[in-house]
């Protein structure tokens, strides 16, 4: 199987199936074989139904239930390592990226082992963003690049591409369950030598943003902890291990 596509959600009964339909409409006028996972994090609406009936309709869509809400970053992981594709496609579910520019992030995949959606990177549009917004993003990745690593430009965009080895190797070695996992996943990247670029990607804000005031200040906390946990040796990295 060559692709992957992983969708965390949490409470997203209300457009969940429109993301899905339209993945599916998208993905079928490929030739190579792929699937979807939706992860539920703990939805207390009817996200779960919704998916359901799409699994029930076509075995390429598949569903994994969390009891409780864990978090983003979990639900991606366990997306990620139960998947069977070559490559392992991130993708929030408000499909905010145009599915078409994933072809942006497959023309790269000859020579990257992660490829990053980035609202900042060359080529890049962002439309109908509210400030608070941008600037929430702009301070954040200040902090990101004062602290863990200075390179990349976007790290929350919520549409990255890993090679199949490369998402096994750092979610299996994931201590962050929040919005910062988008980080904490980039730095193990890095550490273990992984090729890595930025492709420019057509970013559209969407109304319904599980981004709320607390959980981004959790997410500069989620950041320190980071760095925490790599000066105390958690994530146990052997680079040899992985090249």
């Amino acid at each position: 199987m060559f692709l992957s596509i992983i969708i965390p959600a949490y409470n997203e009964s209300n457009r969940i199936n429109k993301t899905l339909n339209e993945l599916i409409d998208y993905f079928d006028k490929k030739k190579y074989k792929w699937e979807i996972i939706v992860v539920d994090d703990g939805s207390i609406d009817k996200t779960r139904n919704e998916v359901s009936k799409i699994v029930k309709l076509d075995d390429r869509v598949k569903l994994i239930i969390s009891k409780k809400n864990f978090g983003k970053g979990d639900a991606v992981a366990k997306g990620m390592l139960e998947a069977n594709g070559e490559w392992r496609f991130l993708c929030d579910a408000d499909l905010s990226m145009p599915i078409g520019n994933i072809e942006r992030f497959i023309s790269y995949t000859n020579k990257y082992d992660l490829i990053i959606g980035s609202r900042e990177a060359i080529g890049s549009n962002r439309y109908d963003e509210p400030f608070y917004r941008h600037l929430y993003g702009k301070l954040f990745n200040i902090f990101v690049k004062i602290l863990i690593f200075s390179e990349i430009q976007d790290t929350q965009c919520g549409f990255k591409l890993f090679r199949d080895k490369v998402a096994e190797n750092i979610f299996s070695k994931q201590l962050i369950k929040g919005f910062a996992f988008d980080v904490e996943s980039i730095f193990i990247a890095k550490e273990l030598n992984y090729s890595i670029c930025e492709t420019g990607i057509e970013w559209h804000h969407s109304q319904g943003s599980k981004v709320t005031l607390s959980k981004g200040i959790g997410a500069f906390i989620e950041v320190i902890n980071i760095k925490i946990n790599h000066l105390r040796g958690k994530y146990n990295l052997n680079k040899n291990d992985y090249t």
